[in-house]
């Protein structure tokens, strides 16, 4: 039951795991992660999520093995996303990230439908953090669709999972 308190919130935090894309799944004639790596580093749009509009101008490759971990960078928003890709026989998979190079008006819009929530809004206090969520990952908890996770560190750890378009909170997760 502890590790059940522990999981829940971390999963929620926005940095998730374990994803199934089939969108950016890629078949590479090639098992080196080495070339995987200057695959990425070469076209980081084909195997990245830049926030919509936007794109990545700094971007590093880092490989153990055959795990590869990216990290993202957009010099006009705040903010880094990391992902965590694995070469499995020449499939690159993304296994987790965390999407947090977002617009200021993006988060502040976020974190204020999530405050139109009644349990949010009473239990809310610390920092704030807003990070996006895919539609693969999303479609397990509510549509396939980007939504926004917006989580409170303080006393609580108290998490939004939020639909922009519709201005409504999906889910409320509290650990």
């Amino acid at each position: 039951m502890r590790w059940a308190i522990l999981l829940i919130p971390l999963l929620f935090l926005g940095c998730i795991q374990n994803v199934t894309t089939e969108e950016k799944t890629k078949n590479i004639t090639s098992n080196s992660t080495a070339e995987l790596k200057s695959l990425i580093l070469r076209n980081p749009d084909e195997y990245l999520y830049p926030f919509d509009g936007f794109s990545y101008d700094n971007v590093s490759v880092k490989v153990e093995g055959s795990y590869i971990y990216v990290t993202a960078k957009c010099s006009e928003l705040e903010g880094e996303d990391t992902y965590l890709f694995v070469n499995d026989n020449g499939t690159l998979i993304l296994k987790s990230y965390c999407l947090e190079v977002l617009p200021e008006s993006v988060k502040l819009e976020a974190v204020s439908i999530a405050m139109s929530n009644e349990t949010i809004a009473k239990n809310a206090n610390g920092f704030v953090t807003v990070r996006r969520i895919l539609p693969q990952t999303s479609a397990k908890f509510y549509k396939p669709k980007e939504l926004f996770s917006v989580t409170w560190h303080g006393s609580k750890i108290v998490s939004a999972l939020v639909d922009l378009d519709e201005k409504t909170v999906v889910k409320v997760w509290m650990g």
